[in-house]
């Protein structure tokens, strides 16, 4: 043998075996082998960008941003670049544009040397240099800079391009994350946003809401009824925030479909989003379901099922997701996925997770009507080596939720143990101690105990020893051999067979003490000295309880041999029922961070009236005094028609805008300046920033989803009502006319009051009938709740006994007892809209279809209010409003307390002094100021603000 030595060289001498340039981090190995040093390729750029030709800009730029895009680091050339941020070229100026947008969070103090550049940017006439610049000034994190940005986002939010608010609305929340003291400024650059009619810009308003004030549904209420019809109109991402956003507000703000009738504005959600059913987007698709699952009435269900069989021809992590939402929806509503049974059936090409989910869906689903068919798919499942346990699993559900095939079920699961797979005996014997729990035949329990030996899988032999116990007494004499084979065996047996064992040698000593007592002994001396700990210590508890304690011993019988209950087949999808559909929280079967769950429903939805919608901004405020609006009735229809030709072309300008975001490399110097300008002539106009008063508009309330018309101005309106009638069509709009901004109050939870009954009609009027009267202080839109208690104060029993409004009064809730019987009493809840009147109303007493008793009803105009919730600030502003004939001021001299206005007011005390509502029919807002010397009411109704105060004034003088 030949030994050769080579020679051994040491780190430093390795190191210089090479070139040092070769080394360092600096050098790259491009394509072809060729080593390009980054210092050399950065210094030809850096040249390239100080150079005066824009041609070389351009061609460095193109190169950097080829870079960027494939994820190289080429921050070292932020100060080259940055030079280049003023550049008359367009087109190279977007690029400098997309480079700051990456690096100046990185660099940010070499941004803040061009902040004034990037404020000029915001006043260029291109929309998109516009966008970028607020792009780049929402990028340099320095807390300095937050007014500029504030400032930045407010004249972006008015801009006239849809790009550049869309552009506003993302950097709210960078803002936000920067400086969250300027919350409040940011939620009204919000509430700006949410009312733009672009549907461009919604979605972007809709996710800078979910980051910023996610519960503030004050501001939402004016904007649900645009955003439901805007919904078919926003990009993907944005239809999914705004789904998930509709879906809490249906939550909070609707009743339960199920318990109460459908509200009309939680009904034009649900139609204005199911067509998304038929998205593209799986996502979207998955949040118009959780909407429907969540919030809609269980009887439209079945309108998702379709759309959800759809998604199971897309990829394998879409077909788990969707399955895993299908099986929670089974759970509760499993005949709506009935009509697309065959759509879950196995095939060879899919992935072993979707095979399981399928199974369990199939189990699901089965009912008397497709028992055998899903039978039979689940037997051929079973000669498949990787179904074959879960098809067994899925037969014993099947037996267990249809009792009529339990019996056949029991038979093939008997011929499976049999099975010379092991898997396929091993789920078919716990099926089986599932099955037979209750009852186990003879015959079965015989086979089981021979197939033992060649029975080796530690679950199934555990379920046979089991089975044999809980049926010890039917097996009085095979039990001891078994007892005998477990025990040669039972060092080397698993810890389950171990524990199922000791539990049969207990049984078996209790029936069958004196032939089995040795063999009982040497089993337990066995389990004693075990390597397991829990073995041990079973056998330590065992033997403590049957020999060492004379007490337990006698109640041993009672323990060990008393009937237990079968066991109760429980889904192991009821835990993700907790979480809402689609969501992380769900798949993953646990509480993630930033989960919120769904808030619950209330009892009673709330006013419709919050929902009114604000209007576009009126044309009137763009008139000169004294100039008018001059349009004749015979041009509407052309009007409209040019609108909606309007909507459709600026839609159409939203999609070229996206395209030219996105396409920074097109040649458009002279075209985006053409566009530009042609953009702004068709765009909304934009309010001047002066203070003017606001100016009161018609608002009209669409519950169906057509698109919002211009308001015209009040003032033609009213010439046009009176030259001509309106149509009958017109006059259901009418109803919902509404010149104050009611729309946008708070209504608080009223003040509950002690129980205090009005005696309406005593026995001798009412001929053995005995009325009484109640006030419940809740909200009921412009009703007021009233309770009557009708007595039946005679001998004899009363049939149609009904209450009857004046026919002229608009009324809700039961007026009829189909059956009072003798010495009864029974309330009912009437709501009526008294028109904010104090007057008398006449109501009329019927029963058994005889002539009716009349009832003089007056409320008080203090039960005809509703408490809303108001600043000082804002108290204060709407005081100096009302004044002269609105203000009404009494004198007092003794001391008062809120219970004593509140007993004779149904306001809210929103602080030490002020008292604030709404009448409950025309909205009129009501402040009452309480000092120590005086009263003072302010109201739009003279009438009741005047009534108001000496309510209160009799209230305080009569303690």
């Amino acid at each position: 043998m030949v030994l050769i030595h080579y020679p051994t060289h040491s780190g430093n001498e390795m190191r210089m075996a090479y070139p040092e340039s070769l080394t360092s981090p600096e050098v790259e190995i491009a394509e072809g082998g060729i080593m390009l040093d980054n210092k050399a390729r950065f210094a030809d750029l850096k040249a390239m960008l100080d150079s005066s030709k824009d041609t070389l800009k351009m061609d460095a730029m193109k190169r950097i941003i080829q870079m960027l895009a494939k994820g190289k680091d080429v921050s070292e050339l932020f100060p080259a670049v940055v030079k280049n941020v003023a550049a008359k070229n367009l087109e190279l100026k977007k690029l400098v544009y997309v480079y700051l947008v990456r690096y100046a969070e990185e660099q940010q103090d070499l941004a803040l040397l061009s902040i004034s550049t990037f404020q000029r940017a915001l006043k260029d006439p291109n929309q998109l240099i516009r966008g970028s610049a607020l792009r780049v000034l929402s990028s340099i994190r320095v807390g300095m800079i937050a007014p500029i940005m504030l400032l930045a986002i407010k004249d972006s939010v008015r801009d006239m391009s849809p790009y550049v608010r869309k552009v506003a609305a993302h950097a709210i929340p960078k803002l936000y994350a920067l400086d969250s003291d300027l919350e409040m400024e940011l939620v009204d650059c919000i509430d700006f946003l949410l009312g733009d009619r672009r549907s461009l810009v919604l979605g972007s308003a809709v996710y800078a809401f979910e980051e910023i004030c996610p519960t503030r549904f004050d501001i939402l209420h004016k904007h649900f009824r645009s955003l439901c019809r805007a919904l078919a109109d926003v990009d993907e991402w944005g239809q999914i925030v705004m789904i998930n956003l509709l879906a809490r507000y249906a939550r909070s703000e609707f009743a339960d479909p199920e318990n109460a009738k459908v509200d009309a504005d939680l009904q034009l959600l649900l139609a204005s989003a199911r067509p998304l059913l038929q998205s593209r987007s799986c996502a979207v698709v998955m949040a118009v379901t959780q909407l429907y699952y969540h919030c809609g009435p269980k009887a439209q269900l079945g309108q998702v099922g379709k759309a959800l069989v759809r998604l199971l021809r897309g990829p394998r992590e879409v077909q788990y997701v969707v399955l895993l939402n299908v099986a929670t929806m089974c759970e509760n509503q499993p005949n709506m996925f009935d009509p697309f049974l065959k759509s879950f059936f196995v095939r060879s090409s899919d992935p072993s997770f979707v095979k399981e989910l399928k199974l369990y869906v199939m189990t699901s689903l089965v009912s008397e009507s497709n028992v055998h068919v899903i039978l039979r798919e689940l037997q051929t499942y079973v000669s498949m080596s990787e179904l074959a346990g879960g098809a067994v699993e899925a037969i014993g559900r099947c037996a267990v939720r249809v009792g009529a095939v339990s019996d056949s079920c029991m038979a093939g699961l008997i011929q499976l143990i049999a099975s010379p797979n092991e898997e396929v005996v091993c789920a078919a014997v716990c099926v089986l101690k599932r099955l037979l729990h209750a009852s186990a035949p003879i015959p079965l329990l015989s086979r089981l105990i021979r197939l033992t030996h060649s029975i080796q899988a530690p679950p199934a032999r555990a379920c046979v020893v089991w089975l044999v116990t809980t049926h010890v007494d039917k097996v009085i004499d095979m039990a001891p051999d078994l007892l005998r084979i477990l025990a040669k065996n039972f060092a080397n047996e698993h810890e389950s067979v171990k524990v199922e064992t000791l539990k049969l040698a207990v049984r078996l000593w209790m029936v069958q003490r004196e032939k089995v007592d040795k063999l009982v002994e040497y089993v337990f001396q066995l389990a004693r000295f075990d390597r397991s700990y829990d073995v041990r210590d079973r056998c330590r508890f065992l033997r403590n309880l049957l020999f060492n304690t004379s007490i337990l011993s006698s109640h041993a019988e009672e323990i060990f041999l008393a009937t237990k209950p079968a066991p109760a087949l429980q889904s192991s999808f009821k835990d993700r029922a907790q979480f809402q559909l689609g969501s992380l929280s769900h798949v993953l079967n646990q509480r993630c961070s930033l989960y919120k769950d769904l808030p619950d429903f209330p009892e009673i939805s709330s006013d419709a009236t919050l929902r009114r919608e604000a209007n576009v901004v009126d044309q009137t405020q763009w008139l000169e005094e004294g100039e008018e609006v001059e349009e004749d009735d015979e041009d509407e229809d052309e009007d409209e028609e040019e609108s909606d030709g309007d909507e459709d072309e600026e839609e159409d300008e939203g999609d070229e805008e996206d395209e030219d975001e996105e396409d920074d490399d097109e040649d458009s110097d002279e075209n985006d300046s053409n566009e530009e300008s042609s953009e702004e002539s068709e765009e909304e106009i934009v309010p001047p920033k002066r203070a003017a008063p606001p100016q009161k508009v018609v608002k009209v309330v669409q519950p169906v989803s057509k698109p919002v018309k211009p308001v015209k101005p009040i003032k033609r309106e009213m010439e046009k009502a009176k030259k001509e009638p309106a149509p009958s069509s017109a006059m259901d709009l009418l109803v919902d006319l509404d010149f104050s901004t009611a729309g946008t109050r708070t209504l608080v939870e009223p003040t509950t009051l002690p129980d205090k009954k009005i005696d309406l009609l005593n026995v001798v009027e009412g001929g053995g009938v005995e009325v009484s009267l109640e006030f419940a202080r809740k909200n009921q839109q412009q009703y007021t709740p009233l309770i009557f208690t009708v007595s039946n104060k005679t001998d004899d029993e009363m049939n149609e006994v009904e209450i009857c409004p004046p026919e002229e009064m608009d009324t809700n809730g039961e007026r009829k007892i189909v059956s009072l019987s003798a010495g009864a009493s029974v309330s009912l809840k009437i709501g009526a809209d008294f028109g904010d009147s104090g007057r008398k109303s006449e109501w009329t007493l019927t029963r058994d279809g005889g002539d009716g008793r009349k009832i003089d009803l007056e409320v008080p105009l203090g039960e005809q209010l509703q408490p809303v919730k108001m600043s000082e600030s804002e108290a204060l502003n709407e005081r100096k409003r009302l004044s002269g004939l609105n203000r009404h001021q009494i004198s007092i001299d003794t001391e008062w307390t809120s219970e004593q206005v509140l007993a004779v007011a149904n306001l809210h005390q929103s602080g030490d002094e002020l008292f604030t509502g709404q009448t409950r029919s025309r909205k009129d807002l009501v402040i009452a100021t309480i000092t120590a010397k005086s009263i003072e009411v302010c109201c739009d109704n003279s009438v009741v603000g005047r009534m108001i105060a000496a309510a209160i004034q009799k209230s305080i003088q009569h303690k």
